[in-house]
Order: C-alpha cells, then sequence, then structure tokens
C-alpha cells in the first residue's frame, strides 16, 4: 500500500466519519454535501479493502481495521495541526481555550477551587471541564487532544511508559469519624484501625488501596462494610455511624470542616497518597498546556 496512491482529505472525511459515527454528520463537520461524504466513505473502502463502518440497529459500527487505522490517522492529523498552527507564545489573558482535566473527587475538592479563583486575575476566558477518570487512563483521548490532562493518585493507576508522568504531591493519610463518636480520642491505635468498621472510598469501584496492602504485609486486615464513590456520601454516612473513613488529610480537613466529624491521627508508617499528572508526550511542548501545567504546580 502506497501513500502517494490516496488522496489525503480522504484521512479528514475518515476521522469525521469515525468520530460521527454518522455520514450526514461527517459532511457537515467537513463542510461537504452528505453525496460527497458517501462517496468519500466508498474510496476508503476501496483503497483499504475493508467495510470500515457498517450499518447496525444503534448506528454505524467500525470494523476492528477501521479502529486501528483510526488510532494512527488520529494522531497524524494531530501532529499537523499542531505544527500548522503552532505559535511560540500562549497569552493566558486573552485565551478563550477550554482545557479537559480527567481527575477523581480529591483534585476536584482540593485543587480546582483555587485554579479557578486564580484564573479569574490570570486567564478570566479560560475554561476548565472536569471529566472524571474512570478505571483505565484515557490514553486515546490524551493522544487526540479531547483530554488535556490527568491528575489522579498512583494507587488508581498503572501509567504506560508511552506517557509522561510527574508525581506532585504526596500527601499523608488521615481518618475521620463523627464528632462524638464514643471510642475514638485525637488518635487511632493499629488495633483500632483493624477493627473499627470503615467506609471505604471507592471513586473507580476498585476493592482495595495502599493502606490495605500495608496492612496485609503486617498480616492484618481493615473491616470495610460500605463502599462509596462519592467523598461527600462517606462523609454523611460517617457523620451518622461508628464508622471510620480514611483519605487525604487535606480533604479530611476539608470535610471535618464542613460537617459534624473530627480528623484523627492515624498509626505512623501508613503509606501515603500521590498525585500524580499525566499528560502525551505529543503535547509536551504545547505552551497552552506547559502553562496549565505550571499554574497546577504553583497551587499545589
Amino acid at each position: 500500500m502506497k501513500l502517494h496512491q490516496l488522496d489525503l482529505n480522504l484521512l479528514l472525511a475518515f476521522d469525521a466519519l469515525m468520530t460521527q459515527r454518522n455520514v450526514t454528520q461527517a459532511a457537515q463537520q467537513c463542510f461537504i454535501s452528505q453525496p460527497a461524504m458517501s462517496h468519500a466513505l466508498n474510496r476508503l473502502r476501496r483503497f483499504f479493502a475493508d467495510p470500515l463502518l457498517v450499518r447496525s440497529a444503534t448506528g454505524m459500527q467500525p470494523t476492528q481495521r477501521a479502529q486501528e487505522l483510526h488510532q494512527a490517522v488520529r494522531r497524524a492529523l494531530t501532529l499537523l495541526e499542531q505544527e500548522l498552527g503552532r505559535s511560540d507564545h500562549f497569552e493566558p489573558a486573552t485565551s478563550r481555550r477550554r482545557f479537559v482535566i480527567s481527575t477523581t473527587d480529591y483534585v476536584e475538592c482540593v485543587l480546582i477551587p483555587p485554579l479557578i479563583n486564580r484564573l479569574k486575575a490570570l486567564a478570566p476566558g479560560v475554561q476548565i471541564e472536569i471529566e472524571i477518570l474512570r478505571d483505565t487512563l484515557p490514553e486515546a483521548g490524551l493522544a487526540n487532544g479531547e483530554v488535556d490532562l490527568v491528575l489522579g493518585f498512583d494507587e488508581y493507576m498503572k501509567v504506560p511508559p508511552s506517557l509522561c508522568s510527574q508525581t506532585w504531591l504526596t500527601e499523608p493519610l488521615a481518618g475521620i469519624v463523627a464528632v462524638d463518636h464514643g471510642t475514638v480520642g485525637k488518635a487511632l491505635s493499629l488495633e483500632q484501625l483493624t477493627t473499627l468498621p470503615h467506609v471505604f472510598h471507592s471513586p473507580l469501584g476498585t476493592r482495595e488501596a495502599g493502606i490495605d496492602t500495608w496492612l496485609a504485609e503486617q498480616g492484618l486486615k481493615r473491616q470495610i462494610s460500605v463502599n462509596s464513590q462519592s467523598y461527600m456520601s462517606a462523609a454523611a454516612i460517617v457523620a451518622q455511624s461508628d464508622h471510620l473513613l480514611v483519605l487525604p488529610s487535606k480533604v479530611a480537613a476539608l470535610l471535618a470542616g464542613a460537617w459534624p466529624l473530627k480528623q484523627v491521627a492515624l498509626p505512623p508508617d501508613l503509606p501515603a497518597y500521590h498525585l500524580n499528572c499525566v499528560w502525551h508526550p505529543l503535547h509536551d511542548r504545547q505552551p497552552a498546556l506547559q502553562w496549565l501545567r505550571a499554574l497546577l504546580r504553583t497551587l499545589i
């Protein structure tokens, strides 16, 4: 297969078709007619000897070959867009750039509020969109620019070596219990840590965290009786029960200040949480993202 035999405009049509999964909408994205987009799809099918997109009850579905091709095509188009539109400067004061950050509710609670406050003065036109981080990294989104940064704790994320990653924060753990808890004072013993019932904050649906690995190495195990995917719901449960919630100390302080809860110290030697920033090397030198990463680091 020779590249010179392919009309490169067809790659734009292919990207639109894979994004929209609809010939009419793909035509609108490329500012061409619906018949012209249908013709482009037929040419792509002949060139790649594959149906690429197949009609189904739920819309057009890509073949395995189309999915593989689209990853490479999107990377190539992203590189071209960056080089052709590259600017040596990013002007935050006048920019209307929208940044997409995939992250956990820890970052939403601790880092996003001061970020928004700082943007009011530095970059009032800049928009921040938060996507909740799931159990896998959005590698494709980072590559094609749909996601700018991922911010999450390392126990949630297995970062492949193909991505850029930095640990930005190491934070100790703390516990919170109901303010009128009858058996817990200012600090927990290891025995209390393992015998009290726990609410486990599990934003990704996981079943254990670094603390559980550490306890297992000591031949111990904590008693998890409730799993919650939200700090707010976990705090509500703890405030009305005899349960313990273990979480990063900054969030513990925030919740203890807003709910009838008290923050308690945990036994020494427990592992800390680590906040990682992850981005794609394709965008490593993009001025806007360099500015955002630097700003976030100053806030941390």
